[in-house]
């Protein structure tokens, strides 16, 4: 057996070189996350101030960021691709892109004067996105090449991938091994996506505004008491019109429990709306828009509270 392609029952599996990008993924993600806790762990004894929520927010967003590499990072050390009679399978994190056989026009190993443009994520080791190759074109990579010579170029219509196996030539005699036995497979999708990449959210641009409206009205608000929280009195007496008096705050700390109520409701409507939007897209919209609705009265519900401190 070949140390590189897994061969099967009209199988052939290739798993390109992944460390180097691997290692710096990893690095991103867990510098983002030590820097997140080293940010959170300094401002926890700081007053509650604007101050605070900054570093509070920095702290979330380094979160997220260490989130996006890891993902990243994830979809590296899973790259492969799959070959067999029907086609050739490019998997990358929760996505699949899929070449029948018998559209595969050519494939070709890339040569050293030609210096490929990626735009898109890439760092050492790891290209994934459009580019331009002189003498081809337009290119999609899923590589990890550190040189040219180290891709391999698949035509297949009006689309051309860029991979990067480990042993080009060998690669490039396996397809056309496969391509000589080959059998069309028409039927199946050129692009696969796992259940979350699936989801509708990603291809719902009305969703993904009133989602992104709801969460920045929440974050402003949480800004917004931590920015006044210093000036408030001790007692704090909410009073919400036309309903009346709704509660009254002992203590000014309990104001907090505003933007608290306000991230609660957001999560909830946000949950239940990613859970209606496969089915019901209107019922999604619905929730969201109630979100943003609720995020609104709260912030009404927190100036009236500062007004009257």
């Amino acid at each position: 057996m070949h140390p590189v392609l897994l061969k099967g029952q009209g199988l052939a599996i290739e798993r390109p070189a992944r460390t180097a990008g691997t290692l710096v993924g990893a690095g991103a993600s867990a510098g983002a996350l030590f820097l997140a806790l080293a940010l959170f762990l300094k401002a926890i004894d700081w007053p509650i101030s604007f101050p605070q929520f900054l570093a509070y927010a920095g702290a979330a967003l380094l979160v997220v960021l260490a989130a996006v590499f890891g993902f990243w990072t994830y979809a590296c050390a899973r790259m492969r691709y799959v070959l067999d009679r029907s086609g050739l399978a490019v998997h990358w994190g929760f996505l699949t892109h899929f070449i029948a056989m018998d559209r595969i026009e050519s494939v070709v190993n890339g040569r050293g004067e030609q210096r490929p443009q990626v735009r898109g994520l890439g760092w050492l080791g790891y290209h994934v996105g459009k580019g331009e190759v002189e003498g081809i074109g337009s290119v999609l990579f899923f590589s990890t090449h550190r040189s040219p010579e180290d891709l391999v170029y698949v035509k297949a219509g009006p689309a051309t991938y860029a991979l990067s196996p480990r042993d080009p030539a060998r690669f490039i005699a396996e397809v056309q091994r496969f391509k000589q036995t080959g059998a069309a497979d028409e039927g199946r999708a050129s692009v696969e996506r796992a259940v979350l990449a699936a989801h509708p959210i990603w291809s719902d641009r009305a969703a993904q505004w009133l989602a992104l409206a709801a969460v920045a009205l929440n974050v402003a608000l949480w800004g917004y008491v931590f920015a006044v929280y210093p000036h408030l009195s001790n007692d704090i007496t909410i009073r919400f019109p036309p309903v009346g008096d709704i509660t009254t705050l002992h203590s000014r700390i309990q104001i907090l429990k505003i933007p608290a109520s306000a991230t609660a409701i957001l999560l909830t409507n946000l949950l239940a709306a990613l859970g209606f939007q496969w089915r019901e897209r209107a019922a999604a919209y619905l929730l969201l828009s109630g979100a943003i609705f609720l995020q609104a009265a709260l912030w009404i519900a927190a100036v009236v509270a500062v007004v009257n401190s």
